[in-house]
């Protein structure tokens, strides 16, 4: 079937790989062409296709510390890292590059310097409150101070002690906005009585990528989200846009060619796609093409 309007398929004009994502995956790829022997410290980010180009080129990722040696050039992943693993590193002469996403290193650096001033820090995030799996720049922040306070869902804020004189909240980069801001009010009304400073820290790349996924979603039929199954901020770019128009998530081409086998997308569909945060902008081109070539051509 000839197709004269393209537009039958749209990617997101804002989407994919934030700053923080591809200077990680830029980083890690220079320091290899540098000769460096380059190793990961455990995945560089939530996303197949990364993670393969940069094993193609021999970078091997480890996961554990004690793995390395001092002929080891080490890269820390975009989440971020504890204290702990820099001093391990630092104790043992590993070389290394810290690739960490500049807007966890600030929140990580203020979450340490409120934490020795006094303050008890609340992180809201993805801790694991119903999955018991911890978002790994979660489980970084929290190494930056001492105990810290964990909220996941507005029901928790009840539970927040008060022992405490003064208390100091950030949130996960990757957080959802609206669900941060309503969490956020949860602990003023709680902690009225206290001294209480926060930090709304979620990421703005983070936010506009789905404000412009939304306003495309009201404009076609079905959209696909492509990111890695691990990838927090995908699921929720999923999730928001699912409330708004039929949504599927997909890590790659595979599994779009079997939402296309499946009869899910067929020809005359208006799809839009778009990507999270760690997804690479060429995988959405790629399926752009397929689709094209698959339903209109």
């Amino acid at each position: 079937m000839e197709n004269s309007d393209k537009t039958n398929v749209q990617i997101c004009d804002t989407c994919c790989l934030c700053y923080g994502a591809k200077r990680a995956l830029e980083g890690a790829i220079n320091a290899k062409k540098q000769g460096k022997n380059v190793v990961l410290f455990k995945e560089i980010l939530h996303n197949k296709r990364a993670v393969q180009t940069l094993t193609s080129l021999g970078i091997l990722v480890k996961d554990n510390l004690s793995e390395f040696s001092t002929s080891d050039y080490v890269i820390l992943r975009a989440h971020g890292e504890g204290k702990d693993t820099y001093k391990y590193l630092q104790e043992n002469n590993i070389s290394y590059l810290d690739l960490t996403c500049p807007n966890v290193l600030n929140i990580n650096k203020l979450v340490e310097k409120m934490d020795n001033l006094g303050y008890k820090i609340i992180l809201v995030g993805k801790y694991g409150y119903k999955t018991g799996k911890m978002h790994p720049e979660v489980l970084g922040t929290s190494k930056w101070c001492n105990n810290p306070i964990f909220i996941e869902d507005l029901e928790e804020v009840l539970s927040i002690p008060l022992d405490y004189d003064k208390y100091f909240l950030v949130v996960q980069t990757t957080f959802n906005q609206t669900k941060a801001l309503k969490i956020i009010d949860g602990v003023k009304n709680r902690l009225k009585d206290k001294v209480f400073e926060y930090k709304n820290t979620t990421c703005s790349a983070q936010r506009l990528i789905n404000e412009k996924s939304q306003l495309l979603a009201q404009k076609v039929d079905k959209m696909i989200v492509v990111g890695g199954k691990n990838s927090s901020n995908s699921k929720e770019l999923f999730n928001n846009l699912q409330t708004i128009v039929t949504t599927y998530f997909a890590e790659d081409l595979s599994e779009v060619k079997a939402l296309v086998k499946e009869n899910k997308l067929v020809c005359g569909d208006k799809i839009g796609l778009t990507g999270g945060a760690s997804t690479l902008i060429d995988e959405l081109q790629e399926i752009k093409d397929y689709l094209l070539g698959a339903l209109y051509e």
